[in-house]
């Protein structure tokens, strides 16, 4: 019973990802004859699964957002600031220290992090 329960979870799950209405898994089901309280665990475990599932990929693209924009922001802080060090730029004598986007970037990278760690 197990196992059979398992089969047709994976099943509809696999058909729910590919755009099947839950009210057409539940008809689907009851034309097999199944009893109405199972259908209602399955329908429940499915749903369960696409919502896990769903967190999951936005928890991490997110992470990865953030870690992207943090380096990029470090990176153009970092050259902006040695630039003006080293008269890559032509500032007529003034400096220009952009620690606002550097400390902005790693703190950025701290909060993927963190995120990423929630995940898990």
């Amino acid at each position: 019973m197990e196992n059979n329960f398992k089969e047709l979870v994976d099943l509809y799950h696999q058909k729910k990802i590919e755009g099947m209405d839950f009210s057409q898994i539940r008809k689907e089901l009851a034309g097999k004859n199944i009893e109405e309280d199972l259908i209602k665990d399955i329908v429940r475990a499915i749903d369960d699964r696409m919502l896990r599932g769903e967190v999951k990929k936005k928890g991490k693209f997110k992470a990865r957002e953030l870690r992207l924009i943090g380096w990029t922001l470090m990176i153009i802080g970092g050259i902006i600031t040695l630039g003006t060090y080293f008269h890559w730029f032509d500032m007529k004598g003034y400096y220009f220290v952009s620690y606002g986007p550097v400390i902005a970037g790693y703190l950025l990278i701290i909060a993927a992090r963190k995120a990423q760690r929630k995940e898990f």
